[in-house]
């Protein structure tokens, strides 16, 4: 196969849905020689933040020294970016080969009873496949979707981390907090350190209690204070005070609130990797957050305009909640020009009435996949809210709308789907799959 006929394969597979379970991707990486069992990794689960904290953990590690893989979920652009090793993206032939040698071995099991790979399975193999002929030292795994259950919780992590859980996925994990933790916690492996993020309280106290009968040695985030938080509209910077680190004066690239309570987590993860042996101090620390970069996340796009425009995937009430509040921070009293597209599987007039809070104008379209919410329902979203809303179907035409506005300041939002189709269009690479 080239690589074109592997990514028409890749994508044939989203034909099979979603199938959670551990057997049959258990049965392929066996006859593949376990690769996942070549390299240490770290495994990351949660609502929000997962992609954020991975980026740090990954940089602070390249900036130590170590050769480093990272797989997260979903793609911007091109399906290359779920794979990279030091930050640099699987090539078109690596990509290529590892599936043409994968294919007979996914038919086999097809025909042994074990079923259909799903897409997510087949790309959680490319992975580990890749990070073992890669001879990477450690791999930062993004948990695809809950944790009990998700393809990548064949690992035998160094480190888990749970981020900030909210509600996502209701209809595979939970329609309550607790439910959606308790698929997260089966990442928490029994004696392997587990760091959990800031959550509500009964639910750290949830995860904490599954620690605690794992005999999983626990840090939490919220056991370091942080202060002096600032925002501008080019870095976030605040000071934190830990028992491991001493007093940390941090400086990030990544913007919001919410990127300093998944800076904590890395925090309080990088603790465990130095009691471990791994070779990092306070600077090499701070040197690798200061240089994290994680596209589509409250991520300013410098255009030929004087209007400042962001990109950000804040596709559910959590993510629209931390993206308001960046807002409000960098812009007070100022309202934003959306544009907003997401998938149905999300609760439109949940999300308008919250980023109502920073916006007066809204241009609504689909996002480029069949799932898209309907665009007049979408609209009426907001419309019920007092809010003009605007329908414009093609996403090309809803940029150019958005690029015209007359706001000073303007956000592209919604569905990672979207804001990867638009940042395509930005910053063209020659590559949409």
């Amino acid at each position: 196969m080239n690589y074109e006929e592997s990514i028409r394969y890749i994508k044939d597979c989203t034909k099979y849905g979603i199938k959670l379970g551990l057997e049959r991707i258990t049965e392929i990486l066996q006859r593949l020689g376990n690769p996942q069992q070549k390299f240490r990794s770290i495994h990351i689960a949660g609502t929000n933040g997962k992609g954020s904290t991975v980026a740090m953990m990954d940089a602070v590690l390249r900036q130590a020294g170590y050769r480093t893989g990272c797989y997260v979920s979903p793609h911007l652009v091109s399906y290359r970016e779920r794979f990279t090793v030091n930050q640099q993206m699987i090539t078109e032939t690596e990509l290529a080969e590892i599936v043409t040698e994968m294919v007979p071995v996914l038919q086999s099991i097809e025909q042994g009873g074990f079923g259909n790979p799903t897409e997510f399975e087949v790309g959680t193999v490319i992975a580990f496949e890749f990070f073992a002929r890669c001879h990477v030292e450690v791999a930062v795994i993004e948990v695809g979707m809950g944790g009990r259950f998700d393809a990548t919780n064949v690992l035998l992590p160094i480190l888990s981390i749970i981020t900030h859980i909210a509600l996502d996925h209701q209809e595979f994990l939970g329609d309550t907090l607790e439910k959606i933790a308790f698929e997260k916690a089966g990442i928490i492996k029994p004696d392997i350190p587990v760091v959990i993020g800031l959550q509500e309280p009964a639910i750290e106290r949830f995860l904490a209690g599954i620690a605690l009968e794992r005999h999983a040695p626990l840090r939490k985030a919220s056991a370091i204070a942080y202060r002096e938080f600032k925002m501008t509209e080019d870095f976030t910077e605040f000071q934190a005070d830990d028992s491991e680190w001493g007093n940390l004066f941090v400086k990030l690239k990544l913007l919001g609130e919410h990127q300093v309570v998944n800076c904590l987590n890395v925090v309080a993860g990088m603790s465990f990797l130095r009691q471990a042996g791994f070779l990092i101090s306070k600077d090499v620390l701070l040197n690798g957050l200061a240089q994290t970069v994680w596209p589509g996340r409250m991520e300013r796009v410098r255009i030929q305009s004087p209007l400042k425009l962001y990109l950000d995937g804040a596709h559910n009430p959590d993510g629209a909640g931390a993206l308001v509040k960046s807002i409000q921070g960098m812009y007070p009293g100022q309202k934003v020009h959306l544009l907003f597209g997401k998938l149905n599987n999300r609760p439109s007039e949940v999300i308008a009435g919250i980023l109502a809070a920073i916006t007066d104008q809204v241009i609504v379209t689909a996002v480029p996949d069949p799932k898209t919410t309907p665009l007049e329902k979408l609209a009426e979203s907001f419309r019920k809210l007092g809010i003009p809303a605007v329908i414009e179907p093609e996403p090309e035409k809803a940029l150019h709308l958005l690029l015209h506005s007359d706001h000073p300041v303007a956000v592209a939002t919604g569905s990672l789907y979207l804001v990867g189709y638009l940042r395509g269009l930005l910053y063209p690479i020659g590559e949409t799959i």
